[in-house]
């Protein structure tokens, strides 16, 4: 049982409305009235529906949980909530279909009251938030619990629904520099969600502009489109919750050319959007799309294979923004890192948007909907930057909660804080001071780069993060130190060498066979036989390991008088003439280096991180200058440091050869 007294309120409400939803579940589960989680998230909705309308005063009666006639009352009210023209479609039809009615007959008696007790605690609980200023987002909670399995083998439809966290700091980032607009706000404000889900944006958007002054005398619009009716049903009641007046919320495909969006095209002046991830899309759809709608992906259809749908998201977006127009949107990981198409679309975005900022999110963001899949908001707006322009780059480490499962059901559990609220202030803080390479927090990461060097560059905010370029401050404000990238110092010598396979009496290192500074694994290496090729290597060449560098894998080859292969993993450098192989593996593994190294690896999770050649070549190492008294005991230091590891090689060489005589 959850202590509620030791939560803030805002936690308290949460999990309070956790456990209705939880006991939600508990009584279908036990009644078997409905199979289909669709069913009971639609009967749910409707009560929602019909107690949300009391509370408003639209209609004047609603059963309580003593009711003995509770179902027939039930049926009463829900003829007269669907005749309400706050929940009725653009064309008059109801948002609850063509035929309307409660699934609930006689003989539901105790599950229909169950049903009215929870549904009239969590309405409560949340409207008693909205007034404390701690919206809580009820249909993104009542979605998640019922039909949040349902989705997960369409991933075109998949249903990863954005966490109140996430959806608060995006909305905050675009009123932050509105509020910097000021007046130059048009009468008319477009705000659109493409991919409106349950409407947390449009919602959460509504509620926050009410308290901002530069509205006052504008009139504001909201726009929501879903290719799923059941979810402009649950936008139209999340709006109807924060009493939104004007909106237009349609079912249609969003990147067709028959949406209903298509008429919006240029229009937008700001669009808050989390579309669906990894839906494939192939070159005939999206040439049926048309290039009013996808500018960048239309005109590319013959050159290119399947597109995943975030991609075409962004390209859908800007579409629908007139210029200087803002997008906020969730993508995943692979956008601003991965080669192939999306370093295609980066490269387009450069002449047809600025990049304003990157906020990577932790990989709890999107747990609760069962996924880990690293995330982060790509900010952009139409038009094409200036050259004193700066990007803001942050990296969230935590959003104040953990996700863990009870009874099969992903529930948020508050743990530590939330660190959004100190990177929307350190973006306020960057929005007053555009000048370049500054950090406004080191926890979290919060910096400004200068424009051409990001986006020419690595899009990765962990690339960019505080504490690399604190390492780097570190060494160029050293007086004994000039700061030299890696590729000044050493030949990158992987590529030009063919892969030769693994013959008898060689040796074959793999990144495993290294377990530490200077010391290998001698038996393993001349025990292993592996299928795969490697690349050959020669004594006094240094070995990088790239894959999972947090663990540091440096050590220069010794001379074995045998023929050495090396993995793939590794990165093979040959030091330049006059520079020593020990030195650089040294430097490698300082501190400072080490910070800049572990902030420059990429991939999916801890265990498959790795850092590319062209980052590795970037790093910038302390080396001595010349004449300072620094520069002398370094020498004397690495000339010691060579005859140890020489001397651990032949050391580690004979413990194995004298092994091998007993086996």
């Amino acid at each position: 049982m959850l202590d509620l007294f030791s939560y803030t309120p805002a936690e308290a409400n949460y999990s309070s409305i956790y456990q209705s939803f939880t006991n939600m579940r508990e009584i279908f589960h036990q009644t078997g009235r409905y199979d289909d989680s669709n069913a009971k998230l639609d009967e749910v909705i409707k009560i929602i529906s019909m107690y949300l309308a009391f509370r408003k005063g639209w209609i004047a009666k609603f059963p309580d949980e003593h009711d003995n006639h509770i179902v027939e009352n039930l049926q009463k009210v829900f003829s007269e909530t669907i005749k309400l023209t706050y929940y009725r479609n653009q064309d008059g039809t109801s948002i609850f279909g063509a035929n309307p009615s409660l699934l609930l007959r006689k003989g539901d008696e105790s599950l229909a009251k169950t049903l009215v007790l929870l549904v009239r605690q969590a309405i409560d609980t949340a409207l008693m938030s909205k007034e404390l200023d701690q919206p809580f987002d009820i249909l993104n909670e009542s979605f998640g619990y019922f039909v949040r399995d349902n989705f997960r083998s369409n991933i075109e439809d998949a249903q990863y629904l954005t966490p109140p966290e996430a959806v608060d700091l995006m909305v905050n980032l675009a009123l932050s520099d509105m509020e910097h607009q000021g007046k130059n706000i048009a009468n008319e404000f477009k705000v659109l969600d493409s991919t409106c889900g349950v409407g947390s944006f449009l919602s959460v958007f509504y509620h926050k502009s009410k308290s901002y002054p530069f509205f006052n005398g504008k009139k504001l619009m909201l726009f929501g489109q879903d290719k799923v009716e059941r979810m402009i049903r649950l936008t139209k009641i999340n709006l109807a919750l924060f009493e939104a007046v004007e909106h237009q919320v349609t079912i249609g495909n969003s990147l067709a050319k028959d949406s209903p969006l298509t008429l919006l095209n240029g229009s937008m002046d700001l669009i808050l959007t989390n579309p669906p991830f990894g839906a494939k899309f192939g070159l005939d759809e999206i040439s049926q799309y048309g290039k009013d709608n996808l500018p960048i992906f239309n005109p590319l259809c013959g050159k290119l294979q399947n597109i995943d749908s975030e991609l075409l998201f962004i390209d859908r977006n800007l579409s629908l923004l007139k210029d200087g127009g803002k997008l906020l949107i969730i993508v995943p990981d692979s956008v601003i890192s991965a080669n192939g198409i999306p370093a295609l679309l980066r490269q387009q975005l450069k002449s047809k948007a600025t990049v304003k900022a990157i906020i990577e999110l932790p990989s709890v963001t999107f747990a609760q909907a069962g996924t880990r899949t690293k995330t982060c908001i790509l900010y952009l707006e139409k038009g094409i930057a200036s050259h004193n322009d700066c990007v803001f780059v942050a990296k969230s480490e935590h959003l104040g909660f953990d996700v863990s499962t009870r009874k099969g059901v992903q529930v948020k559990i508050p743990n530590g804080e939330n660190d959004l609220p100190i990177i929307l202030k350190a973006y306020k803080d960057f929005a007053n001071n555009h000048s370049p390479m500054q950090v406004f927090s080191e926890h979290p990461s919060c910096i400004s780069i200068e424009y051409n060097a990001f986006v020419d560059n690595s899009w990765t905010p962990s690339h960019y993060s505080a504490s690399r370029f604190n390492s780097l401050a570190q060494i160029q404000q050293s007086a004994q130190v000039d700061a030299i990238p890696l590729s000044e110092l050493v030949e990158f010598e992987s590529k030009k060498r063919k892969n030769e396979s693994y013959s008898a009496n060689c040796y074959f290192v793999s990144v495993l066979h290294v377990i530490g500074e200077g010391m290998l694994d001698i038996t393993g290496i001349k025990n292993y036989q592996p299928i795969t090729p490697g690349t050959y290597v020669f004594p006094d060449e240094i070995l990088f390991a790239k894959i999972n560098p947090r663990i540091p894998r440096v050590f220069v080859v010794p001379d074995w008088k045998r023929k050495t292969l090396c993995s793939s993993e590794f990165e093979v450098m040959k030091a330049k003439k006059g520079i020593d192989p020990y030195l650089i593996s040294f430097l490698l593994l300082s501190e400072t280096v080490q910070n800049q190294i572990k902030n420059l690896t990429s991939g999916t999770s801890a265990s498959h991180n790795r850092i590319k050649t062209n980052e590795l070549s970037n790093v910038m190492l302390p080396v001595p200058k010349v004449g300072t008294a620094y520069e002398k005991k370094l020498q004397s230091a690495i000339k010691e440091y060579r005859q140890l590891m020489e001397s651990l090689y032949k050391q580690t060489l004979k413990l194995s050869e004298i092994r091998e005589v007993f086996k």
